[in-house]
């Protein structure tokens, strides 16, 4: 995108380029250089505009609270943990499809939220009004203070994000006989 900037003087002007990047370059058209020195600052202060427009941003997340129902180890280092979302029925339906994810952040003002894939299937939200998740605890991070919360223990939860898996796409059955899932991760957990 090039824009031309004409000064009230016929004989200079200005072309701003605005590529892709968020720097802007400033090329002076035939002419004089001397009358343009007001605006040989102004690519500087379009980029301070656009640093100050990006500091403004904030996190318009919906945080809803929701107390630990079950902290139990799992492996070495991983557990299970259960929340409660039967108080909040706009976060649990916000869970429609395996596979989806979730913001979690604690009480801690010195942690930064995490994002948790929900272990459990929709349907045990919708009937039981709960979250399950496997973490792994991590040394400094906010899942090992996450690890270390007892029952009843409160935290918050943002909706449930992401496309999900479209496991319609298998439907009917009986037309897929064999259905391979590879996947990886500390999020992969079984259910018999």
């Amino acid at each position: 995108m090039s824009t031309a900037i004409h000064s009230p003087v016929p004989t200079s002007s200005l072309c701003i380029n605005a590529p892709q990047s968020p720097q802007f370059s400033i090329r002076p058209l035939p002419m004089t250089l001397s009358r343009l020195s007001p605006l040989r600052h102004l690519s500087h202060h379009l980029r301070s505009f656009g640093v100050c427009a990006a500091a403004v941003r904030q996190d318009t997340t919906l945080w809803t609270p929701a107390p630990l129902v079950k902290i139990s180890p799992a492996a070495e280092s991983l557990f299970n943990i259960t929340i409660d979302v039967s108080d909040s029925p706009e976060l649990a339906s916000s869970y429609t499809k395996p596979g989806q994810y979730l913001q979690l952040r604690l009480q801690d003002p010195e942690s930064r939220p995490s994002f948790l894939a929900i272990a459990s299937p929709p349907s045990v939200a919708w009937s039981k009004g709960v979250f399950e998740f496997l973490v792994k605890s991590v040394s400094g991070s906010t899942s090992e203070l996450l690890c270390g919360l007892q029952k009843g223990d409160v935290v918050e939860l943002s909706a449930a994000m992401g496309k999900g898996f479209n496991i319609d796409e298998i439907s009917p059955a009986e037309n897929y006989q064999t259905v391979l899932i590879f996947a990886t991760g500390s999020g992969i957990r079984l259910w018999c």
